[in-house]
């Protein structure tokens, strides 16, 4: 894991633009700034991760690319930002159970196959 103070911060955009934009459509306009980076692109919403000295280009950039764009919240935290606007959030993979020793051992006596004599 890479420290912080070694990456430096970053700041997640959250902007509302028209229906028909897309991910290579928002990407394509952002070539060229520093190390950004779109996280979502979809149904008339955007995150953008930028450091916090490119924020006012990648905003300047959106707005002047795309009629009705507007930068709606600026967070240090994508969990910041899908905490405060729930269509942001994406659902969350299943886990998978892990099995202890003990329900294990109890799986395989029940499921090992059962061996005739003759």
């Amino acid at each position: 894991m890479v420290v912080k103070s070694e990456r430096g911060r970053r700041r997640y955009i959250f902007f509302e633009l028209p229906q028909h934009v897309r991910r290579d459509d928002v990407s394509t306009t952002l070539d060229g700034i520093g190390s950004v980076k779109v996280i979502t692109c979809s149904g008339g919403r955007a995150v953008v991760r930028c450091s916090p000295c490119d924020r006012q280009e990648v905003a300047r950039r959106m707005t002047s690319a795309f009629d009705e764009c507007r930068s709606v919240r600026t967070s240090g935290t994508l969990r910041g930002l899908r905490d405060r606007y729930p269509p942001l959030k994406v659902p969350q993979k299943r886990r998978r159970r892990v099995l202890g020793t003990r329900q294990l051992h109890s799986q395989m006596l029940y499921t090992a196959p059962f061996i005739q004599s003759r």
